[in-house]
């Protein structure tokens, strides 16, 4: 592989072995092919988005390269033109640096995202004016077409349609039309036509997600857009924004007349690569347990959005455990739901993951959701990874194509006292990573405390470094033990249980134990119900 060029943003990686599989392909990708070699060799049982050091795929060196019968070969065989590296750039940040239109074109067509932003700040339209090749223009132009195509789309409407078109193609970028498809908007005398506009065709929403996905194979579903004006504070009950990371608010809201929950930035205006790393996991998976999206809001410009759930009454089981930090009279009462019974929930949204062959990547109190009295669910997707495989059935298809999920965003040091070692480290997820944050989170909802009395990221961090696990909890009662105790290990080999095992395990442990159920609507506290609202069905 060719050393390092200075012009670029970023450093190039290396692969560890160039006689491998991976490091054959990161050799033919840098040198763009040729395509029968390529094609050969993806051919094989071979990581289309395997990494080199620094986290780069094939497909992120072919764009940074403008290799772009390369790329569009990569992106045949489901190369992720959103995989993240080291450095939080995807190779829709390469392609524009390249500042060739047409690999940025493949990028986009396959679903590659434009809002998605480095560990720097920086966007692909970042990327491509640091670029400074001579074609760097037209890809900036390229981009400002892809946000007027889709702001007339979403926000539409014949007028602005019509005015956006108008004013790029008066910047001599018309040639770039035909690419982008918009002749199917437009009359023959250059207007929008008027059915086309009003009920486009499901295309994908090129650079700003897609509006349609055929992977995995299925029946073409959508996700509602709703117009920021039409989300409303909810009336008659109280507010209930709580925090649901360091960077995201969950505020209950109107949407057409009907409650929703949204997930929304603190502060308006910052990187939504959170909001999008979720949006992109839960809009295709979906279990009874696991919080359900409604819709999504873009914002004006479209750099930005809140995601609409279904109404989350009781807000995360952080807030319920911890309302002003680590309780002092014991665990307090989850409304309707003994710990067993909000595990099991817990349990069953990680089994469904594994079963797609991911992990959740950052399972904490903050992730479940307690819709209403008596039902948890799992959020927070935006950490997830895919599974390491070793241990499950091959698959036929590495990696996930056009847009799919891939690697979700590292996980915070806000999270580290809930998450393994390997995940906070950045490695691929074993299969019983999910499993030691469960247990952590069993602790929790048994103890009423936070884990690792209440230490912060950082300095747990350094204790599983040093080799120090976590300790079971003498007040997990007892039934629970065993369970609790076999996902603790510091290491996945450390750790002798599985989620199947456990919930085995769980279901005889809620069976030897003795705590009454809290099912009827008399003995949910009554604090809940006054300063949270009544729940649907909880007036009798």
């Amino acid at each position: 592989m060719p050393s390092p060029r200075s012009r670029f943003p970023v450093e190039l990686g290396s692969v560890r072995d160039p006689e491998a599989q991976v490091g054959q392909l990161h050799r033919l990708a840098v040198a763009g092919g040729p395509g029968w070699g390529l094609t050969r060799l993806l051919r094989r049982v071979v990581q289309v988005d395997g990494e080199n050091s620094a986290g780069q795929t094939g497909l992120f060196l072919s764009a940074l390269l403008g290799h772009s019968s390369a790329v569009q070969l990569l992106l045949t065989f489901g190369a992720n033109p959103n995989h993240r590296c080291l450095d939080g750039s995807t190779p829709v940040h390469a392609g524009a640096f390249s500042g060739r239109r047409p690999v940025v074109l493949h990028l986009l067509r396959a679903g590659g995202d434009l809002r998605l932003h480095d560990q720097q700040g920086r966007t692909p339209r970042d990327w491509a004016e640091q670029g400074g090749a001579r074609q760097s223009r037209e890809v900036l132009e390229l981009l400002e077409l892809c946000r007027a195509r889709v702001a007339a789309l979403v926000h539409g409407g014949a007028l602005a349609a019509s005015a956006s078109l108008g004013q790029l193609q008066a910047s001599s970028v018309h040639h770039l039309c035909g690419s982008l498809w918009l002749p199917r908007l437009l009359r023959a005398d250059g207007a929008p036509r008027q059915e086309q506009t009003r009920r486009p065709p499901q295309i994908p929403a090129l650079g700003f997600g897609q509006l349609s996905s055929l992977w995995p194979l299925g029946l073409l579903t959508g996700i509602p857009l709703a117009d920021p004006k039409e989300l409303l504070p909810a009336q008659g009950e109280p507010d209930r924004t709580y925090e649901s990371s360091s960077r995201t608010l969950m505020a209950n809201l109107l949407w057409r007349g009907h409650p929703v929950t949204a997930r929304q930035l603190k502060v308006p205006g910052t990187q939504p690569d959170v909001l999008l790393a979720d949006l992109q996991h839960c809009s295709t998976l979906h279990h009874p347990n696991m919080l359900l999206l409604m819709a999504l809001s873009p914002s004006a410009d479209l750099s930005g959005l809140c995601l609409l759930f279904e109404p989350v009454w009781l807000g995360s089981l952080h807030v319920v455990l911890h309302p002003r930090g680590p309780s002092q009279g014991g665990p307090r009462t989850v409304p309707g739901l003994p710990p067993g019974h909000l595990l099991l929930q817990v349990l069953e949204a990680l089994l469904f993951l594994q079963a797609r062959w991911r992990a959740h990547g950052g399972l904490s109190s903050h992730a479940v959701q307690l819709v209403r009295p008596g039902l948890a669910k799992v959020g927070s997707l935006e950490h997830g990874r895919p599974l390491h495989r070793c241990w499950l059935p091959p698959r036929p298809q590495q990696g996930y194509p056009r847009g799919g999920p891939g690697p979700g965003l590292p996980p915070p040091p806000e999270l580290y006292p809930w998450l393994p070692l390997e995940l906070i480290c950045g490695d691929v997820p074993a299969a019983t990573s999910d499993l030691y944050s469960f247990c952590i989170l069993a602790q929790e909802v048994f103890t009423g405390e936070l884990p690792w009395a209440g230490r912060k990221g950082p300095e747990v961090k350094a204790k599983l470094e040093a080799g120090e696990s976590p300790a079971l909890d003498p007040l997990v009662p007892a039934p629970y033990q065993a369970l609790v105790q076999a996902g603790l290990g510091l290491g996945p080999a450390d750790r002798w249980g599985s989620l199947q095992s456990t919930r085995y395990l769980l279901r005889e442990a809620m069976a030897q134990d003795s705590t009454p159920e809290v099912s009827s609507r008399k003995h949910w506290p009554t604090r809940y119900l006054s300063s949270q609202g009544s729940p649907p069905g909880a007036q009798s």
